[in-house]
């Protein structure tokens, strides 16, 4: 089941992966696979809609309910997002006439310029960036066409996102959020405004109408941070975030500045290679970055399972040891695509030196809070 999920996290495919996705299918098929089972991880993983055109496209066949289930997950994506296009669309007009700057980022921006569809990417929220300085404005605007604050999704006041405000549009509840930090507030992470990227912001076309989102550098560094260098404490990755970055830079392979890639996060391009076990890249895109795809890593596609993102507290004496394990020995794969250091001294830095480091800073972490919350 996972490796069909893991092939189809890519907007487009090709010879290798189709082949592989082919053989993956008919196995699953002779093992009588539970379907169901596979179309509701998908959906979780925000892959329903790649899963339904890969599969389609390969002409598997499917048992007819589990066809119906998928090809309606895709059209109610399909329908979501143009009701979100229409209602960013709304928004951005309303901004343009003010005189506030914004970009368009994450799964917004996405569905539009890097998926050939844009029912192939799905979204919780319109995200939107703004100056902290044009927050409060940007904010009385959606009061005034319409939307109020979520309810029970109050956030605090110095948090890099306002709390997000919804508005029905053609019968759907669409949710935006205000951003003056592209990223949570976090030492993990850089300070992210919108002047960060204003200036090189590209242009793309949303219904027809320019607008403007992240660099495909910018895109591509934040798409990773976002999706698997988060904190220890953020939930692991997800199949979608697999997807935005192969189709990123299978579609824009050629147009990309790599210079600046690798002048700006040195370890991305190694980061990035990983993706290739769960879906190989192209022999154009394996070309032109020069990936070092030898020898395979252990635990390829296993995500961090260990402490702190899962406590001590919630685990039961026999479940321990393998907290222990996890959060001791992380897989190789998982640690190459965090760290970016594939093998020789700097792999081995990473292992010995750099992730002890990490658990130690949030040992730190907890007891500073622990002593606090005790004296308090």
């Amino acid at each position: 089941m996972w490796e069909i999920l893991q092939l189809c996290a890519r907007d487009t495919g090709h010879g290798q992966m189709a082949q592989a996705l082919a053989e993956a299918s008919n196995s699953f098929q002779k093992e009588q696979g539970c379907w169901h089972t596979l179309i509701t991880t998908a959906e979780q993983h925000g892959m329903a809609s790649l899963l339904y055109r890969h599969l389609k496209e390969l002409e598997v066949d499917i048992p007819k309910e589990s066809r119906r289930l998928l090809q309606s997950l895709y059209l109610r994506n399909r329908r979501a997002s143009v009701t979100r296009n229409k209602g960013v669309l709304e928004v951005v007009q309303a901004y343009d006439a003010a005189g506030i700057d914004l970009l368009l980022v994450k799964g917004i921006a996405l569905s539009n310029f890097v998926y050939s569809e844009i029912g192939l990417r799905p979204m919780r929220d319109i995200d939107l960036l703004v100056r902290k300085s044009d927050l409060q404005r940007a904010q009385e605007i959606l009061f005034e066409l319409g939307y109020a604050p979520a309810e029970d999704h109050a956030v605090p006041d110095d948090y890099y996102h306002l709390t997000p405000m919804e508005k029905v549009i053609d019968g759907l509840p669409v949710s935006i959020e205000l951003h003056h930090n592209l990223l949570p507030f976090h030492p993990q992470y850089p300070l992210w405004p919108l002047d960060k990227s204003f200036a090189t912001a590209k242009v793309i076309g949303v219904d027809g109408v320019k607008v403007k989102t992240l660099s495909l550098t910018d895109t591509l560094h934040y798409v990773y941070l976002h999706g698997f260098q988060a904190p220890l404490t953020y939930e692991p990755y997800r199949l979608m975030h697999v997807g935005d970055i192969v189709s990123l830079v299978e579609r824009f392979v050629d147009e990309m500045d790599w210079a600046k890639v690798s002048r700006e996060v040195p370890t991305l391009c190694n980061a990035i290679s990983r993706f290739h076990y769960l879906t190989p890249w192209s022999e154009s895109v394996q070309q032109k970055l020069a990936f070092s795809l030898k020898p395979r890593p252990k635990g390829v596609g296993k995500p961090f399972a260990g402490w702190p993102l899962y406590k001590i507290k919630d685990t039961s004496w026999s479940g321990l040891p393998t907290l222990i394990q996890e959060t001791l020995f992380p897989p190789e794969w998982w640690l190459q695509l965090y760290y970016g250091q594939l093998k020789g001294i700097g792999y081995w830095r990473v292992r010995y030196f750099i992730y002890p480091r990490t658990l130690w800073r949030w040992v730190k972490s907890y007891l500073y809070y622990w002593k606090r919350k005790k004296g308090g």
